[in-house]
């Protein structure tokens, strides 16, 4: 899109991390991660939340379970020939910023599970 600017402060890096996702309707909703900036995560889930929802996560990661809480930013629908094995991918707007060193962390277990995939 001509004109447009990219609004993230840190750069979006491949993650593959799995997600619990809850909203003030939805608890407890399972997800995994696709990709993660310092403020904010791209995930595939089977559940369909509303933009504006506020979210309450658990991120799990190298066996640690990290809390953060953001807001739905967009939401969009994978269509049928999709490779993803859950329906919506939803981009969440986080409250705080992703330690670096979970960034790093996610980012290499996506790289471990590309070099499975392509194998």
């Amino acid at each position: 899109m001509q004109g447009s600017t990219d609004r993230r402060r840190s750069p979006r890096v491949p993650a593959f991390c799995a997600v619990e996702l809850s909203s003030a309707e939805k608890p407890k909703r399972c997800g995994i991660t696709r990709d993660a900036s310092g403020r904010g995560l791209r995930v595939v889930t089977p559940s369909r939340f509303a933009v504006g929802d506020a979210l309450s996560l658990a991120v799990y990661l190298d066996g640690e379970e990290m809390v953060l809480s953001g807001r739905a930013v967009r939401i969009e629908e994978n269509g049928y020939d999709s490779d993803e094995p859950w329906r919506y991918r939803l981009s969440i707007m986080l409250d705080e910023e992703i330690p670096e060193e979970a960034l790093s962390s996610a980012a290499d277990a996506a790289s471990r599970l590309g070099a499975r995939a392509a194998s």
